[in-house]
């Protein structure tokens, strides 16, 4: 059979519309307005790092490890960065296209490719230690721990690699949909397990020495007529927190379960496609349609939900220090307070961006005259700053101001 694959970022419009006319186009709210600003930060220090994503919907996600920022671009460079000065440490260059990563534990960077590849490197070198072939393309960061390397690819697998070999262990067969989002699930490696979502709005569980299915639930059941309405990908990286994980489903439902046994201990109904994040007593969720929520960990109970950025592709949150933060299409970090929701400080990164600090060509600024700078993925924390990288692969890191006025 087939498959078909959209784009996630088009799926709340073309559900908006569905069964409309074309006089209601849906369109994504303006910039909004903060009222009082409570929260600006200071600039520390901005590199361009490669190609970054362009116009491709990736999840190329830096990661911080071992003194380093871990950043890869579709091009085919990988990156270590000094997260104190800003500047390079090593870069290492590969002949595949990169979709996915980056991951970092066990001493090794993980990256995937285009061409089906799951690749490791050495933390301190950048020198590639290992290469293993999947059976299609691989476009969610691996997981990486206790000794093995999980991927997930876009023909339905589950795949265990050997950490310091490559070598395959173990993979798990999944049947997909007719029709699904252009993404996959990001594993997850915790208390000896091996967690993924699934296109079929599942989630499995899978012991991570053998592969055995060790229990799955059904995160959201399809309904509808149409194939588009019966899209219930878990797209998102499940969470695990203390003995609970948690999963979102697009066009369903945020779900929490007991980890050792997969029983239910709420839902509610919401859809999303990206990343949890998990503050305290909060979940901080980005629905599909840019939306933000908050709610309790515990019970699933609402706390507030801000509307002002309406189809605007909205990042995963970020909780830093006092507020939350994200970024959208345009190039913006929407600062949100965390008690109400309220929007309590903007930022047009662009501002920030030296257009002739290209650290080795031409070829590296070839994007600069793009008029679209927007966030390419959830800002990430490294000690007291916010790190932000751009689509066009400008990375950014910034201090929150302590008098904001």
């Amino acid at each position: 059979m087939t498959k078909q694959f959209l784009f996630a970022g088009l799926i709340a419009a073309l559900l908006l519309l569905n069964g409309c006319g074309d006089e209601n186009e849906v369109l994504p709210n303006p910039i909004p307005s903060v009222v009082e600003t409570k929260v600006r930060y200071d600039e520390l220090w901005s590199i361009t790092v490669g190609d970054g994503v362009q116009d491709e919907f990736l999840k190329l996600h830096p990661a911080e490890s071992y003194g380093k920022i871990f950043i890869a671009d579709v091009s085919g460079k990988l990156m270590a960065i000094d997260p104190e000065k800003g500047s390079k440490v090593w870069q290492t260059t590969i002949e595949q296209r990169i979709s996915a990563g980056v991951t970092v534990a066990n001493r090794i960077a993980v990256v995937g490719t285009r061409e089906g590849q799951v690749m490791a490197f050495d933390v301190e070198s950048g020198e590639q230690l290992w290469t293993s072939q999947l059976s299609s393309e691989v476009i969610a960061s691996p997981a990486v721990g206790d000794g093995y390397v999980v991927a997930n690819t876009v023909d339905g697998k589950i795949v265990a690699l050997d950490a310091s070999s490559g070598e395959q262990k173990w993979f798990y067969d999944r049947t997909l949909p007719a029709l699904t989002l252009r993404g996959t699930s990001s594993p997850v490696i915790a208390l000896g397990a091996a967690i993924s979502g699934f296109a079929n709005g599942k989630v499995g569980v899978f012991l991570l020495e053998n592969g055995q299915l060790a229990w799955e639930r059904q995160i959201t059941t399809p309904s509808g007529r149409s194939d588009l309405e019966r899209l219930v990908d878990v797209d998102g990286q499940p969470v695990v927190f203390g003995s609970t994980l948690y999963a979102t489903s697009f066009n369903g439902n945020i779900m929490a379960l007991e980890l050792r046994s997969g029983e239910p201990l709420w839902s509610r109904e919401l859809s999303s496609y990206q990343d949890i994040e998990v503050d305290n007593q909060t979940l901080l969720v980005t629905q599909d349609n840019g939306y933000v929520t908050s709610m309790n960990r515990n019970n699933g109970v609402l706390l507030w939900t801000q509307k002002a950025l309406f189809l605007r592709q909205t990042t995963s949150p970020t909780a830093f220090g006092d507020h939350i933060v994200v970024g959208d299409m345009g190039g913006y970090l929407h600062m949100l307070d965390k008690a109400s929701g309220q929007l309590i400080g903007q930022l047009n990164i662009n501002s920030s961006i030296n257009y002739t600090d290209c650290y080795d060509s031409a070829e590296a600024c070839r994007f600069h005259n793009h008029e679209e700078y927007g966030v390419a993925t959830k800002p990430f924390i490294v000690d007291d700053k916010l790190v932000v990288l751009t689509r066009n692969g400008h990375m950014i890191a910034y201090k929150q101001r302590k008098d904001a006025k």
